[in-house]
C-alpha cells in the first residue's frame, strides 16, 4: 500500500519482477510434466505453456511479469540519467551515453511486448483450432522477447563502463555476468547447436540441451531487475490534481 505521500516502495516492484517467472514457469512445467503434454527432449519454456491449464497459469504470470518489467527499467533509466548528470561533463560522449540509456529503456519496453506476444500466441497447432500462421507469429514475439532482454543486457554492460561509479561493486558484477552470460547461451541456441544437432541427423539430446539453454536466457529478461538501486528507500510518487 501507498505511504501517507502517496508513494509506493519500489522494492515489491523487484521483489514481484523476480519472483512471478520463476513461480510461474514452475508450475507450469509441474503441470505439463505430470499430464504428459511435455516429454523428453522438448522442455522448452513454450512448450511448457502450450496446453491448458498451463497455458492459463503461463499467460496470466508472463503478462504480469512483462508489465512489471518496464517500471523497473523506468528506475534504472532515472538512476542513470541522475548519474550523469552529476559527475560526467557535457560534451560528445554525455550525449552518447543519454542516448543509450534512452535507447535502453525503449528496449526494455520492446522486451515487455514480446513476451506479452509469447503469453498471448501459443506455439501450438491442436484440435481446438489453432493455426500455423500462430506458431509463426510466437516465434517472432519470442525473439523481440530474447533478444531486446539480450540487447538490454549488453547496452546496461556498456553504460557500467563508461560511469565506472553508477551502482555497487556486486551490481555491476551481476550486469557484467548477465552480459556475458547473455552474449554465450544465444550464440549457442542460436548458432552452434543447430549446427550440431544438424551434423548429428537430429539428435534428441541437443534439443534438451537447447531447451535448457532456452530456459537460462530467462535470465536476460529478469535483468530488467537489476539496477534499482537502494529498492527500500526508493519511492514511486503518485499524485492526483482535483
Amino acid at each position: 500500500m501507498p505511504d501517507a505521500n502517496g508513494a509506493w516502495e519500489s522494492h515489491r516492484l523487484l521483489v514481484a519482477m523476480l519472483v512471478l517467472p520463476i513461480l510461474t514457469f514452475v508450475v507450469t512445467y509441474s503441470i505439463s510434466l505430470s499430464n504428459g503434454t511435455m516429454e523428453y527432449p522438448y522442455y522448452f519454456l513454450s512448450v511448457s505453456i502450450e496446453s491448458k491449464p498451463a497455458s492459463c497459469i503461463g499467460t496470466f504470470g508472463l503478462s504480469a511479469t512483462c508489465l512489471v518489467a518496464p517500471f523497473l527499467a523506468f528506475i534504472r533509466y532515472s538512476f542513470v540519467r541522475k548519474h550523469l548528470e552529476e559527475n560526467m561533463e557535457k560534451g560528445a560522449m554525455f550525449d552518447k551515453v543519454k542516448l543509450w540509456n534512452r535507447r535502453a529503456f525503449y528496449f526494455a519496453i520492446f522486451t515487455g511486448i514480446g513476451g506479452h506476444g509469447v503469453a498471448s500466441f501459443q506455439s501450438s497447432v491442436d484440435d481446438c483450432g489453432g493455426e500455423h500462421w500462430i506458431v509463426g507469429v510466437h516465434l517472432w514475439f519470442a525473439l523481440m522477447f530474447f533478444g531486446g532482454g539480450a540487447i538490454y543486457c549488453i547496452i546496461s554492460y556498456w553504460l557500467d563502463l563508461k560511469l565506472p561509479n553508477l551502482g555497487s561493486p556486486r551490481e555491476r558484477i551481476s550486469r557484467k555476468i548477465f552480459c556475458y552470460g547473455t552474449i554465450a547461451q544465444v550464440f549457442a541456441v542460436f548458432c552452434v547447436l543447430p549446427g550440431i544437432y544438424t551434423w548429428l541427423g537430429g539428435e534428441p539430446a541437443v534439443i534438451a540441451i537447447m531447451s535448457f539453454l532456452e530456459v537460462t536466457t530467462l535470465g536476460t529478461f529478469m535483468s530488467l531487475g537489476q539496477g534499482t538501486y537502494h529498492p527500500r528507500v526508493l519511492y514511486l510518487a503518485t499524485g492526483f490534481d482535483g
